[in-house]
């Protein structure tokens, strides 16, 4: 039987206890990572788009180290733009400093609105830790 892990980063346990979702779940090597945002560890909202996504980035690349992986073995990206056509070129300019080589599948899609006002990007991905 496959072992379910919650993987929670130290900076994201009020995810967990005040939004009730872990950041991302282990099923055996394959790590799902929950939709990340671009807002700081007391779940502020960055305004800046190219800083929000920077953010973004930040908070998956904590939870990809915390569950062993990183950037590099990120198999899939989806992506949720409110305003997919103005910021999908900020976005793939912030990723390209993240994801340099083997890029991922990718499927990005344009929606109405998030859960919290000002927030431009939710941002979720599938990685596998490496042997």
């Amino acid at each position: 039987m496959t072992t379910r892990k919650l993987i929670i980063p130290a900076t994201m346990e009020n995810i967990y206890t005040e939004k009730r979702y872990s950041p991302a779940v282990q099923i055996g090597n394959l790590v799902f990572v929950s939709g990340m945002l671009g807002r700081d560890e007391n779940l502020n909202i960055i305004a800046e788009p190219e800083a929000q996504f920077a953010q973004l980035f930040e908070n998956m690349g904590t939870v990809l180290e915390k569950a062993g992986t990183s950037f590099d073995h990120v198999v899939e990206l989806v992506g949720y733009f409110t305003d997919l056509q103005r910021d999908f070129h900020i976005y793939q300019a912030v990723r390209d400093r993240n994801i340099r080589k083997d890029f991922p599948a990718q499927t990005v899609i344009g929606i109405k609105e998030l859960a919290t006002p000002g927030l431009l990007l939710e941002l979720k991905c599938v990685a596998v830790i490496p042997d």
